[in-house]
């Protein structure tokens, strides 16, 4: 019994870890680690779902058979999978990855800086040539546009910021799923 709910365990936080990594890949981490190389090695991180989801395979061969020897083999490789898991948040943590904002440069605005992105008063905020940041009360161009094109903006509902939550949820996941598989694997001795 205790071995099902293992298993149960297991399957649900390898869930919350696929959809971790296929977001960490979708959302460019896997590409902007290669490039940069700061973070830790998609090794790792690979490493990590590999130890866990072949662990998770033998435990539910375990489950089905019966046969001791693959619940400590189970319990060997979610091992792994935990310490390549702490290693990862430790040292990097991949998730959530946040997609950076375009920034705009001197070139972009144009070759006098007084294109969209230049100084003065219906620029950046950046102070002009003369050393005198724009004011902030002066109303610009942009903002009278903005104002025409959407008279009533709608207004945002304040969002729940439970991001962070799913790494910890994922971790809590994985001990329980540890703590579970090692107290079966005792009981069937």
């Amino acid at each position: 019994m205790m071995a099902v709910v293992a298993l149960v365990a297991w399957v649900f936080t390898a869930g919350i870890g696929v959809y971790m990594l296929r977001t960490w890949v979708t959302r460019g981490g896997l590409r902007r680690q290669r490039a940069t190389g700061v973070g830790v090695p998609p090794a790792v991180v690979f490493g990590h779902a590999s130890a866990a989801l072949t662990g998770l395979v033998i435990w539910a061969g375990f489950v089905k058979t019966n046969w001791e020897p693959l619940a400590w083999l189970g319990v060997v490789l979610i091992t792994a999978a935990i310490g390549l898991g702490v290693c990862t948040v430790t040292l990097w943590t991949p998730y959530p990855v946040v997609v950076p904002v375009e920034v705009r440069t001197q070139e972009d605005s144009g070759p006098s800086g007084s294109g969209p992105s230049g100084s003065g008063p219906s620029g950046s905020g950046v102070a002009p040539e003369g050393g005198v940041p724009p004011r902030d009360d002066i109303v610009t161009d942009e903002m009278i546009a903005r104002l025409l094109a959407d008279p009533f903006p709608a207004r945002r509902r304040s969002r729940l910021r439970l991001l962070p939550f799913i790494p910890v949820v994922h971790g809590f996941g994985a001990l329980t799923t540890f703590m579970l598989a090692v107290l079966a694997a005792i009981a069937h001795y």
